[in-house]
């Protein structure tokens, strides 16, 4: 094989990787994600994100006066037809306490219904 062909396969597969990249750090992102709202009963807590199968997994931070839930999940494009829910159980239940979003830092708003 001449190396004008191994040059060109070469920048071929380079251009391939490259695809490949950024097409999975463009809609594939694994990262914190915003709440798009929540429901609890006692000590329960139902969280919906805006991710697609996702693989949503919940980090829960309890203090006396708020829970910080931060769910880490896989964003891909799922338009307005799709979230993903994790389910967290507290410590004690959730009361007064505020859920505060730890994507955003905000207080989230629970779901209307």
């Amino acid at each position: 094989m001449g190396a004008g062909a191994h040059r060109s396969r070469s920048l071929v597969g380079a251009a391939a990787v490259v695809t490949v990249l950024a097409a999975c750090s463009a809609t594939e992102e694994r990262a914190p994600q915003p709440i798009a709202g929540w429901s609890a009963a006692e000590d329960v807590v139902h969280v919906w994100v805006g991710t697609c199968d996702g693989d949503p997994a919940a980090e829960v931070v309890e203090a006396d006066d708020e829970v910080t839930i931060t769910v880490v999940s896989t964003r891909r494009d799922p338009g307005d037809a799709c979230q993903d829910s994790v389910t967290v159980t507290l410590g004690a239940p959730l009361a007064d306490r505020v859920v505060v979003d730890g994507a955003t830092g905000q207080v989230a708003e629970p779901m209307e219904g």
